[in-house]
């Protein structure tokens, strides 16, 4: 996604757009952060699962992810600025995906209309995405399967050995971006052991 048609999806979330993170950043790739809800967690991922068949599931949504995000350190109400994954359009694949700086604005809908838009989700009232702590420290990540959509957040991922595990398998799979594998393996190098 180039830049400006980035900004504007992310405007109808209701987020400002700050920038691309450098993609040098020893940072968890979103490709990686992406599984935070299907990997054993060793008791560090904090969440809620809404049934899809709310009446207005929409608006329980955000509200519970800003509730955890909030909560457990995703951002603080004060300085709601986060990284979210989107499309690297600087990429060599366009599948390449990368953490984008965003901050809230004063009106937002991430499960609404900025699923609709396509930055957040895929239709209305069905939102995916994986965001990121600005310190790394802090993944949420929401996604809506068949009976319920779920909002997990997960602490201290560099702790999780099954997280360092699958990542360190992920940072040899042919069929990923190189920007990807090279991602992964510099994350877990600069993370160390847990």
């Amino acid at each position: 996604m180039q830049e400006g048609e980035l900004t504007k999806s992310l405007a109808e979330a209701g987020l400002k757009y700050l920038g691309m993170i450098d993609s040098a950043a020893p940072l968890i790739p979103p490709n990686l952060a992406s599984f935070a809800n299907s990997t054993a967690t060793e008791g560090r991922e904090i969440g809620i699962g809404l049934e899809n068949d709310l009446p207005d599931l929409q608006k329980k949504a955000n509200a519970e992810w800003y509730r955890l995000s909030t909560g457990e350190g995703l951002f603080s109400a004060a300085a709601p600025e986060f990284l979210l994954s989107v499309t690297d359009s600087a990429g060599e694949s366009p599948h390449s995906l990368w953490w984008a700086r965003v901050t809230l604005d004063a009106e937002w809908d991430l499960a609404g209309a900025g699923a609709a838009a396509g930055v957040t989700g895929a239709g209305w009232g069905h939102p995916e995405f994986v965001m990121l702590s600005v310190d790394g420290n802090v993944i949420a990540r929401v996604s809506t399967g068949q009976e319920y959509t779920d909002c997990i957040l997960l602490k201290n991922p560099h702790h999780i050995q099954t997280l360092r595990d699958f990542g360190a398998d992920m940072a040899h799979w042919s069929h990923l971006p190189k920007s990807t594998r090279d991602a992964v393996a510099r994350w877990l190098e600069n993370t160390g052991t847990p």
